[in-house]
C-alpha cells in the first residue's frame, strides 16, 4: 500500500519542472523590438530633430502612445552659459524587464554648433543611452557598437578648455513686419543686441533693443456742409472725404544684470534698466534694483525643475511725454517686489509658473500682483491638455496721461487706457487615435509656402 502514495509524488515532481521551465521562459523571453517613445523634441528647436532620430535608429520601434513603450525618453533642454545648449535625456524603463530601470545623460553643444552638427551629437548620445535596453531585444544581436574613440578629439577638447574670449557671448539681430489692408497700414522695425558672460560663478549680461511702429489709416468720412447738411457731388452722391492719419510709436530700451552666486541656493546681483516707451507716457525710464535669490533645488537638475523666490526693492526715475493724472512730468519712486518661478518637466508633461507682488514703499496703494502658467499635461497616451494664461491686477498705473483723448489715439494705441487688471488666456487639447507606430518618415512637400492669416 506504500507504493501508492510513492507514485503519486513521483507523478507529481514529473510535471512540476516543465511548468517551472516554461514559466522561466515566458518570464525572460526576448522580444523582438524595444518600444520607445520620445517626449520633449516638440519643444525645442534646432538639433532635436525627430525625424532625423527616427531614420538614424532603425533597431527599436516608436510609439506614439507613452503607455505602450518599453522605454519613455524625456528630452529637457536649457541654455548654457556660452550660448549654446544643453540636453538632458532621461530614460525611464516602464515596461516588461525594463519596468524600474532610470538613466540620465547630459549633451553639451557650442553656440557655434550647426543644427546638423547637434542633432548628430545628440542623436549618439539618444543611441548610448539606448544601447542596454535594445541589447535584451533581438534586434541587439544585429548591432555592432564601435567603441574606438579619436585621440585627435581629445586632444581639442582639452585646447578648447582655454577660451579665447574669456567665455564672453554676443549676438545682434533685426526683424521688420510690415501689414498691409484696405484702409491702413502698419511697419514695425526692431533690432536687438544681447552680450553675456556666464560662469559657475558669475552672470554678467548686457542688451538693448529698439521697435519702431509706423502706422498709417484712412477714414472715409461723409462730407456735410455747416448745417450739418449733406454735400452731394454731380449726381446726387454725397461726397465722402478720406481723412489720412499717420502715428509713430517708438520704444527703445536697455539692460544690465550682475549676479554672483554664494553657494549652491543663494545667489545675489542687481538689474539696471533704462526703456523709453511713448504708448506708457515714458519718454524715458531708469531703474536699479538689488536682489537676492533663493533656488530650492540644486543647479544639477534646473533642466527638470527649479523653484526660485527673489526679492529685490527697486529705485525708479521717470520722465513722462505727457503729465500725467497725478499732476507731475517727473518724479522718482522706490518700490520693492516679491517673484517666485516654478518650472516641472515630468513624463506627465510640463509645467512653469511664475508670481509677482510689488508696491510702491511711498504709498502703499499703489501695488499690483500676477499670475502666470504654462502648462500641458498628457492625460493619457493620445490626449493632452496644455493652458497659457497671465493675470494682472493692477493698482500702480501712476504713468497714465491726463487729458481727453481721441478715438484716433486710442485705435492707434498710442496711449494706455485706465484698467483694474488685465487677463490674457490660450488653451486646448489634442487627441490622436489609429496607429501607435511612429517609424516611418515622409518629409514630402515639407517646403511647401504656408500663408499668415485666412486663406
Amino acid at each position: 500500500m506504500r507504493i501508492i502514495p510513492l507514485l503519486l509524488i513521483l507523478a507529481f515532481f514529473s510535471f512540476l519542472p516543465p511548468a517551472i521551465s516554461q514559466t522561466l521562459i515566458d518570464n525572460n523571453s526576448t522580444p523582438n523590438k524595444l518600444g520607445v517613445f520620445i517626449d520633449g523634441c516638440e519643444r525645442w528647436d534646432g538639433g532635436c530633430d525627430l525625424d532625423y532620430i527616427r531614420t538614424e535608429i532603425t533597431a527599436v520601434d516608436f510609439y506614439r502612445d507613452n503607455q505602450r513603450a518599453d522605454v519613455f525618453l524625456l528630452i529637457n533642454s536649457n541654455r548654457s552659459g556660452g550660448g549654446g545648449r544643453q540636453y538632458q535625456l532621461i530614460f525611464i524603463g516602464q515596461q516588461n524587464i525594463h519596468a524600474g530601470r532610470t538613466d540620465t545623460l547630459y549633451v553639451d553643444n557650442k553656440q557655434t554648433d550647426t543644427d546638423f552638427e547637434v542633432r548628430k551629437k545628440l542623436t549618439r548620445f539618444i543611441k548610448l543611452g539606448l544601447a542596454p535596453f535594445v541589447a535584451k531585444t533581438k534586434a541587439g544581436e544585429q548591432i555592432e557598437i564601435n567603441m574606438k574613440t579619436d585621440p585627435g578629439t581629445l586632444e581639442d577638447t582639452k585646447e578648447e578648455s582655454v577660451d579665447p574670449w574669456n567665455y564672453w557671448v554676443f549676438n545682434v539681430g533685426s526683424d521688420a513686419n510690415i501689414e498691409l489692408e484696405e484702409l491702413s497700414s502698419e511697419i514695425n522695425i526692431g533690432g536687438d543686441i544681447n552680450i553675456n558672460r556666464i560662469t559657475d560663478k558669475w552672470k554678467i549680461s548686457l542688451s538693448g533693443r529698439i521697435d519702431e511702429r509706423l502706422r498709417r489709416t484712412i477714414q472715409k468720412v461723409p462730407r456735410v456742409d455747416e448745417n450739418g447738411n449733406p454735400v452731394l457731388d454731380g449726381d446726387g452722391n454725397q461726397i465722402i472725404d478720406e481723412v489720412v492719419s499717420n502715428f509713430d510709436v517708438s520704444e527703445f530700451g536697455f539692460s544690465h544684470q550682475l549676479v554672483k552666486s554664494i553657494s549652491p541656493q543663494w545667489s545675489y546681483g542687481y538689474d539696471i534698466a533704462g526703456r523709453q516707451n511713448t504708448r506708457l507716457n515714458y519718454q524715458f525710464q531708469t531703474s536699479f534694483r538689488p536682489a537676492v535669490e533663493y533656488n530650492f533645488f540644486p543647479e544639477s537638475v534646473q533642466n527638470s525643475r527649479f523653484l526660485r523666490v527673489n526679492y529685490g526693492v527697486e529705485v525708479r526715475n521717470n520722465r513722462y511725454v505727457e503729465e500725467t493724472i497725478y499732476g507731475v512730468l517727473k518724479e522718482t519712486r522706490v518700490l520693492h517686489s516679491l517673484r517666485a518661478s516654478l518650472g516641472l518637466n515630468k513624463r506627465w508633461g510640463n509645467l512653469e509658473v511664475g508670481y509677482r507682488l510689488r508696491n510702491y514703499l511711498d504709498d502703499f496703494s499703489f501695488w499690483s500682483t500676477g499670475l502666470n502658467i504654462r502648462a500641458e499635461v498628457r492625460i493619457t497616451g493620445n490626449f493632452s491638455f496644455y493652458v497659457r494664461a497671465e493675470g494682472n491686477y493692477v493698482k500702480d498705473q501712476i504713468y497714465l496721461a491726463s487729458g481727453d483723448f481721441t478715438e484716433q489715439d486710442i485705435l492707434s494705441g498710442r496711449f494706455t487706457l485706465p484698467s483694474a487688471y488685465n487677463i490674457d488666456t490660450r488653451f486646448g487639447f489634442n487627441y490622436r487615435f489609429g496607429s501607435n507606430l511612429n517609424n516611418f518618415v515622409n518629409r514630402r512637400f515639407f517646403g511647401r509656402a504656408n500663408f499668415v492669416g485666412n486663406d
